[in-house]
């Protein structure tokens, strides 16, 4: 009976450490193939006419790669490899109303190209050709667009292309 309770009380253990664990992960520079020492980030390309939000995708792109790939440089030519981004649409529409019909909130969704490239070896480390995501926010919150949902939007769009690319590293 002893060793039951011991068992019971590991799976649970277990399983305690992989809910905490879930949903939490980031790239380092040890996951990306050993000869990348260097990336280029490129200036977003921008299909929407909206230099600011392409802008804002580049800037926080650049941020996710300080952040959890620190031993690899930021250049600006000659890199190991290139990553380019893709602002292909912007949409911002009414996502719920109240019983007046007025909207209560709002969904920016973003569509965007990505194109990760090992210059070294000459392959594609990870591509995606149509990657989306998604913020909502509340106008009765007081909440704006380029705030909130976009910024909603860019995390999302963030945490997709470190999930998306870690498949492919």
């Amino acid at each position: 009976m002893l060793f039951w309770n011991e068992s019971r009380l590991f799976f649970v253990v277990l399983a305690m450490f992989a809910c905490l664990l879930s949903g939490c992960y980031s790239f380092t520079a040890s996951t990306l193939p050993s000869h990348i020492k260097t990336v280029q980030i490129h200036e977003v390309e921008d299909k929407t006419l909206d230099p600011v939000l392409a802008n804002n995708i580049h800037t926080a792109v650049v941020d996710m790669f300080k952040k959890n790939a620190g031993g690899v440089r930021l250049v600006n030519e000659e890199a190991n490899a290139d990553f380019q981004i893709t602002l292909l649409s912007y949409t911002n529409k009414p996502e719920n109303y109240n019983s007046n019909s007025d909207v209560e909130t709002y969904r920016v969704t973003l569509r965007v190209s990505v194109k990760f490239y090992d210059n070294v070896k000459e392959r594609i480390i990870y591509e995606s050709t149509s990657l989306s995501a998604d913020g909502t926010y509340d106008i009765q919150k007081n909440e704006s667009e380029d705030r909130h949902g976009q910024a909603r939007a860019i995390e999302k769009l963030q945490d997709l292309i470190i999930a998306n690319a870690l498949a492919k590293w």
